[in-house]
């Protein structure tokens, strides 16, 4: 008598690989709401990691303290970074993920409430690979959301390490 491999269940030898993780630097309990919300909504189905300020993020990319076990905690495949945060700002926090010589190259979108030019032309000059305005309204928080999954998840090739990592 021969076993049959219900179709529900994965085959005993099916490596799962999870999507790499999204890292969200950011402060504001609301943003983070609904920006998870719209990433729900567009489909986004990476874990979003949620860095509560500078610091946070910073242990997060390196690995200490709490962060130190890869396996629960991979680099990220994309990091989404406020600039207004405690402890240490996203532009520090930019500045060490470039200066940061283990760290594969990680795209980096800075989300600000800001469209001041200098501090859009800081970010850029510190690495930032795009600027965005948060948006304010469902619809156009969504659209950011599909935006974020065709281009940076879908189309972007990411780092191998990011990759490898989360397998």
């Amino acid at each position: 008598m021969s076993q049959r491999h219900h179709p529900s269940s994965p085959p005993a030898l099916c490596h799962v690989i999870t999507a790499p993780p999204i890292l969200y630097a950011e402060d504001d309990e609301h943003d983070v709401f609904f920006l998870r919300h719209a990433f729900q909504e567009a489909g986004i189905t990476n874990p979003l990691h949620i860095a509560s300020n500078g610091q946070e993020a910073i242990d997060y990319l390196s690995g200490a303290g709490d962060f130190a076990d890869r396996s629960r905690y991979p680099l990220p495949r994309l990091i989404l970074l406020d600039l207004k945060m405690p402890r240490i700002t996203g532009m520090e926090v930019l500045a060490w993920i470039r200066q940061a010589s283990k760290l594969p190259p990680l795209p980096v979108i800075v989300l600000s409430s800001s469209a001041q030019p200098r501090d859009i032309e800081r970010a850029f000059a510190l690495g930032a690979n795009a600027f965005v305005v948060k948006p304010g309204s469902v619809e156009d928080r969504l659209c950011l959301a599909r935006g974020i999954k065709e281009f940076w998840l879908r189309f972007n090739e990411a780092q191998p390490a990011c990759l490898h990592a989360a397998s």
